[in-house]
């Protein structure tokens, strides 16, 4: 069996206290990256909207983030759709010429 080897990793985000999960080497960096900005758009709008409760701000953040993820899944199955239209034209026009 060629397994990853796991280890653990910690993070912080906002002011929650840190934790830890099980992650590969691999998966590190996109980890690291997420972080990184899930902190730095909570700063922003922490800064943006003072007087508001870091979960406040962390509740936008989240929102902000989810928003994103569907926008993406939906533009990623609407451009599957259309190769998936275009390679039923290419099969049809190729199996015209044969």
């Amino acid at each position: 069996m060629n397994e990853e080897k796991r280890h653990k990793f910690t993070v912080t985000i906002a002011d929650v206290e840190p934790f830890a999960f099980t992650i590969t080497l691999a998966e590190e960096p996109i980890f690291r990256k997420a972080a990184y900005h899930v902190n730095n758009l909570w700063q922003k709008m922490q800064q943006d909207q003072p007087g508001k409760s870091s979960h406040y701000a962390l509740a936008k953040v989240a929102l902000a983030f989810a928003e994103l993820y569907y926008r993406k899944s939906e533009q990623l199955a609407s451009q599957s759709k259309m190769l998936e239209d275009f390679e039923h034209e290419l099969d049809e026009i190729l199996m015209g010429l044969e």
